[in-house]
């Protein structure tokens, strides 16, 4: 049987300078192209889905750090104006203790102040109200008053020399006699039983305008 070649003449020309292995082979080349390309197509088809599906993983535990706080947050909702709550008893507390009676320094003061000669039997005392707008530096008004009661030797200099002691006291002023009278049957000895009233000065902010919340370092 005779073959006809059928290409231009420019074509077989060319096929026939070509080397004899590729000569007849041009599918055979496509085909090899095609399945590396196909290779290629796979290998990254691959590569983005192992990818898509750790981010959809990192996706996944973020919605459930996100459940897990919105969770968080749902518990705490009923603290939400806490913060405001506080600041409001905070302001009432330091109003309170800008404004109250320092009664453990009045009672120390006052121990010390007793002279020999006099003893105490009895105190009563109501200081002045709280007030929260009291500025610093004011006196508290009306002044709170206290009542002593207590005996002497039987002189009543002694009575006088108590007076004069506790309006020296810095919380006291206006200290004056009610009443003293000399017994001689209730004590061994006989004794002057006195009674001594006061008004109890406070003076706002005297021991700081806050609350001490914690002990503060001590200056060197």
């Amino acid at each position: 049987m005779r073959r006809i070649n059928l290409l231009p003449p420019e074509e077989r020309g060319r096929l026939a300078g070509a080397p004899p292995a590729l000569r007849g082979r041009p599918v055979e080349l496509l085909l090899i192209a095609g399945v590396l390309m196909l290779i290629c197509m796979v290998a990254l088809y691959l590569f983005f889905l192992l990818r898509l599906a750790g981010e959809r993983e990192a996706v996944m535990r973020l919605d459930q750090d996100i459940a897990r706080q919105e969770r968080r947050l749902a518990e705490l909702e009923p603290y939400r104006d806490l913060q405001e709550r506080l600041a409001a008893k905070e302001q009432v507390a330091d109003g309170v203790w800008r404004t109250r009676f320092p009664w453990d320094e009045f009672l120390q003061g006052l121990a010390f102040a007793i002279p020999q000669s006099a003893a105490l039997n009895g105190l009563t005392a109501q200081a002045s109200p709280v007030n929260l707008q009291a500025p610093a530096g004011q006196i508290l008004e009306p002044p709170g008053a206290v009542t002593f009661t207590g005996i002497t030797l039987p002189e009543y200099q002694n009575v006088a020399d108590f007076i004069v002691r506790m309006n020296g006291l810095p919380y006291l002023a206006n200290s004056r006699l009610v009443s003293a009278e000399l017994d001689r049957e209730t004590y061994v000895e006989p004794a002057i039983a006195f009674e001594v009233s006061s008004e109890l000065i406070t003076v706002v902010g005297e021991d700081g305008e806050r609350v001490p919340l914690g002990v503060e370092p001590e200056e060197p």
